[in-house]
């Protein structure tokens, strides 16, 4: 117990829910006071202070400071009025702000908790391949545009082909002689995600796997065919847990957040009924083989088709 009683997120939880009790208990003001009164105390005003400071690198001058917290009074009336008017009630944007808001809540709650080393050491060594740098090729690619040549693209490209291996990879002329391109036709040291983003992952996934010092093809991507000469391949060694301990943290915290998050949107999700009206089915596209969402789950259900003659 007291181990548990020294984690923060534990500690974090407990000192909100005694908060909570202490303003139920004796600082909870009437209905009408509560709705009718706007405070700016000391705490908001130095919060003022602070953002004004960070966005312009200075303090604000006491009009500036005016005019801040005059912003935020109309907005306070403004809000105070909407709600009172209904104007929040299925409003989208008010609905996905305030979940929004939530989620970051939550997310903030769940890096209260560090990681031990043996933690961050076990989901570095299950994770390992995702910290590794990324191989490197550097390597030089000729086009040869389909809707320019047609039928004949493969036959121009074996027969280029047959001339590039004889002159070798310093064959200037050789490496003009294929079709414009907007992507660039040299790659120096470029990791599969950089070609990916020039010519496509299917020519990227290819271009990784080939052997230095020779020219390969016909390679196709999504632009047409391509003849490709490796200069260079450098393959990343194995990430070092100390190299990399920094990312390993922000990749755990990140994952502690997701989890954390879908195990409290889980709680919450039990305390309702979630009850869905079924769509006319001309109004969907109709997919073979794909099944219609399970009416069964025990947290939803289907609401009564409406009456038609209603």
């Amino acid at each position: 117990m007291l181990s548990l009683l020294k984690e923060p997120l534990v500690q974090f939880l407990l000192i909100g829910a005694c908060i909570y009790v202490a303003y139920g208990l004796f600082g909870t003001p009437d209905e009408d006071a509560e709705d009718r009164t706007i405070v700016v105390d000391v705490a908001r005003v130095q919060g003022f202070i602070a953002q004004w400071q960070q966005r312009w690198n200075r303090p604000p001058t006491r009009q500036e400071l005016d005019g801040v917290v005059d912003a935020y009074v109309r907005e306070s009336i403004l809000y105070r009025a909407a709600v009172e008017m209904g104007l929040d009630q299925d409003d989208p944007i008010t609905r996905r702000r305030m979940a929004q808001k939530l989620e970051f809540l939550t997310n903030d709650i769940a890096l209260f908790r560090e990681p031990t080393e043996e933690e961050l050491r076990q989901y570095f060594n299950d994770n390992r391949a995702s910290f590794r740098q990324a191989d490197r090729i550097t390597f030089s690619q000729i086009f040869l545009d389909p809707d320019r040549r047609g039928d004949a693209t493969l036959d121009d490209a074996a027969a280029l082909l047959a001339q590039l291996e004889a002159a070798g990879a310093s064959d200037a002329e050789a490496l003009n002689s294929g079709d414009s391109l907007m992507a660039p036709g040299f790659f120096e040291a470029a990791s599969e995600l950089d070609v990916r983003r020039e010519l496509g992952s299917g020519f990227a996934e290819t271009v990784m796997q080939l052997a230095p010092g020779q020219w390969h093809g016909p390679i196709v991507s999504g632009f047409g065919v391509h003849l490709v000469y490796v200069f260079d391949f450098s393959q990343a060694p194995e990430a070092e847990f100390e190299d990399v301990r920094d990312a390993v943290l922000a990749d755990w915290q990140e994952q502690q957040q997701k989890e954390f998050s879908a195990e409290f949107f889980d709680n919450l999700k039990t305390r309702y009924e979630v009850v869905i009206a079924d769509p006319p089915e001309k109004a969907l596209l109709q997919v073979p083989g794909k099944d219609a969402r399970d009416s069964n789950s025990p947290e939803m259900r289907r609401a009564p088709e409406a009456n038609p003659a209603t």
